[in-house]
């Protein structure tokens, strides 16, 4: 089995693919399918990135209420599974967060967003057929994880569909993995960040972490706010440890950290959907 590995500065993070196949595809063939694989990871970023004005998430962001925008069909796929997160999780999981990771100084104030606690998601949009988007109030969505976790299964997608055979993505903390190899997953130590444990092996499936590791705002008891807002008051999330959620997919994976980290669980059918399980360091 031939092994090829690239890597990318892509979704704020390094991204990197690793592609396993037999003699049955060529260097160039692999190669090819690395390369549409960034692309498809390229694609979501451009579509969903809250640091873009003409991104679907900034024309959305830039919106009067009772505005009725068009995105792309992979947007209206992620915003779709977001509303649904929110509503099963009783609002745990909300991206309409943005205003306050702006007041955090996390995300860049552009003049499109407002540095505000939000609705919650449900309550501000509401999704049509034809890929149609209704505002009801003023909304500061930021995708960001789940975005990132979509980007990672859309790249596995891409690898498989060209026959590439096994292999792994891994986008700074989301990593899905297929194939017949399991592939040992190692996530960092709370306490000593440049340190790694492993956690296990995963095959055909998907791992997510969110952790404090790098935030740089300790709070008086120095425990470190995390990028996870909470939705009942809009205040960010103190995480000491970090939670990791195994998965189908890296976009459920993704989600289900944060649901995992305000409600110390996942509901039990998201969990029964997605076959999850949480694992705290």
């Amino acid at each position: 089995m031939l092994v090829v590995e690239r890597m990318r500065p892509l979704l704020g993070t390094f991204v990197t693919i690793r592609a396993q196949a037999d003699a049955s595809l060529t260097h160039e063939q692999r190669e090819a399918a690395i390369g549409k694989a960034f692309r498809a990871i390229e694609r979501v970023e451009r579509l969903m990135s809250f640091h873009r004005s003409d991104s679907d998430i900034g024309r959305l962001n830039r919106a009067q209420p009772g505005s009725s925008l068009r995105v792309r069909r992979w947007t209206h796929v992620v915003l779709r599974e977001a509303l649904r997160l929110n509503e099963v999780s009783g609002g745990a999981f909300d991206c309409n967060v943005g205003g306050a990771l702006v007041r955090a100084g996390l995300l860049p104030r552009l003049r499109a967003n407002l540095a505000r606690r939000g609705l919650p998601m449900r309550k501000a949009i509401a999704l049509a057929s034809g890929g149609r988007v209704t505002l009801k109030h003023r909304v500061s969505l930021d995708l960001g994880g789940i975005a990132k976790g979509f980007a990672v299964d859309q790249a596995v997608r891409v690898l498989r569909d060209h026959g590439v055979q096994g292999g792994l993505v891994n986008a700074g903390g989301d990593l899905r993995v297929f194939g017949p190899s399991p592939q040992a997953v190692w996530v960092r130590c709370p306490s000593a960040p440049d340190k790694q444990h492993l956690i296990g092996h995963l095959r055909n499936g998907a791992v997510a972490t969110s952790a404090s590791y790098f935030m740089p705002d300790a709070g008086r008891d120095g425990v470190i706010a995390s990028a996870i807002v909470h939705p009942a008051h809009g205040r960010r999330l103190p995480l000491v440890g970090s939670v990791s959620v195994v998965a189908k997919s890296c976009m459920q994976a993704d989600a289900l950290t944060k649901i995992a980290a305000l409600r110390r669980r996942v509901p039990t059918v998201l969990r029964q959907r997605t076959q999850a399980r949480v694992i705290e360091l």
